[in-house]
């Protein structure tokens, strides 16, 4: 007899999992990804549920000018179901496409289009303050938005760039949370355009010139809209140990097997050092750049990167304490870090982005244990599959993962 081969196995495993990608809703289960239950570095793929069409969602646009909330508007907002991107027409782990259309509510009137590239971070689970349970799963989310005729050519709406770009790069995150007792749907999420001192600096995919695109402002997304108070000047940033957490890599060279197992945190912290404007220098701090640090299981470190610090940036906090995702702050973090990674040996400076959130319904891994209240999920933005070279400012592949929970 003929033996299969370890990677011919491992895809016909793969290929028998894909129908978790297309059960039907009430076939739906609220149970762990599993990206804990194997050897660091070992190649794997999550357990995943098939998400939803996400019609008529209410936003909130923002724009912040100097570091101040500038204009904050009502729109509506449809994202499309996630669909899994393809390798050789093979699923490739863990990475999709997810759709999304912004619109004037109440009206066929298109705003914003776009696919985004979504990157899986991890899931846990919740309990509403009504008693129910909830599944939470979290994307990493980054791609264009192409604005119609309809956005004002106004710099609160449109950013400056945009004429010249012609495509508005954007990043942040999907929560998608699944009721499963009553197969409900919600999400929250967040998109964030940076202004020219994250977004559009020298040796971006798309850099400012002398003249500057849009120095001052910056552009975020935000939904649910009901409820969310936008806030620049927020005292509550992540600040302390690491408590739990895992870092991971995605293989390209392995494609579209590229998911690893998680590599549990053993220790780290994040210590906000000062508050800044990083799009003005004479306004005040709606961002904190601070450090850190964090080990792994497996020896994979991160750490501060000489190319500049790790940041987060204020946007606001959701209020409403029934509805998803409770009381929770929100944040947009970015920054260089300095990774080793223990699988290969190697070690780079890498830019990461991705979101924080501070508080929200109570969290638990799927043993029971509570989770931190400050969630971090940032994952970095590099060229291509073929060029790990960091990329700031366009769409991007990711190398690693990193989510952690501080108390």
């Amino acid at each position: 007899m003929r033996l299969q081969s370890p990677i011919r196995a491992l895809c016909a495993v793969w290929l028998s999992a894909t129908a978790l990608f297309v059960a039907p809703a009430e076939a739906q289960v609220c149970v762990s990804d599993g990206l804990d239950l194997g050897p660091c570095c070992a190649p794997t793929f999550p357990t995943l549920p098939q998400f939803p069409n996400m019609p008529g969602l209410g936003v909130r646009w923002v724009s912040f000018n100097n570091c101040a909330p500038a204009a904050n508007v009502s729109m509506c907002a449809r994202i499309f179901p996630p669909t899994p991107k393809q390798f050789q027409g093979a699923l490739l782990c863990g990475q999709f496409d997810i759709p999304i259309r912004i619109r004037q509510c109440g009206l066929n009137f298109g705003l914003w289009n776009g696919t985004l590239n979504g990157d899986y971070s991890r899931n846990w689970e919740e309990v509403t303050s009504a008693g129910n349970a909830l599944t939470v799963w979290r994307f990493v989310v980054n791609g264009d938005l192409t604005p119609t005729g309809n956005v004002p050519n106004n710099q609160n709406f449109r950013p400056a760039c945009q004429p010249i770009t012609q495509q508005v790069y954007f990043s942040g995150y999907i929560d998608y949370a699944l009721d499963c007792n009553t197969n409900t749907w919600r999400v929250a999420w967040m998109l964030t355009h940076e202004c020219d001192g994250v977004h559009h600096v020298p040796g971006s995919a798309r850099p400012a010139p002398a003249t500057g695109y849009h120095p001052t402002r910056s552009y975020t997304l935000i939904g649910p809209g009901a409820g969310f108070v936008v806030s620049a000047s927020n005292p509550l940033i992540s600040n302390g140990p690491v408590m739990q957490g895992a870092v991971r890599h995605n293989d390209w060279a392995a494609a579209p097997m590229v998911c690893t197992f998680e590599e549990p945190l053993v220790g780290g912290s994040l210590s906000p050092m000062f508050d800044t404007c990083m799009c003005t220098t004479t306004a005040a701090g709606q961002y904190n750049m601070g450090t850190l640090f964090a080990g792994a299981a497996c020896g994979s470190q991160v750490s501060p990167s000489p190319l500049s610090n790790f940041n987060q940036k204020r946007i606001g906090t959701w209020t409403n304490p029934n509805v998803f995702p409770g009381v929770e702050t929100l944040l947009f973090d970015f920054g260089y870090l300095d990774y080793f990674d223990g699988c290969n040996g190697a070690l780079s400076s890498e830019w990461f982005e991705g979101v924080e959130t501070i508080g929200g319904f109570p969290a638990v891994d799927f043993t029971g244990v509570p989770f931190g209240r400050q969630f971090e999920d940032v994952m970095s933005c590099n060229k291509s599959p073929s060029s790990p070279a960091p990329l700031i400012g366009a769409p991007h592949v990711v190398d690693y993962v990193l989510n952690f929970n501080l108390p």
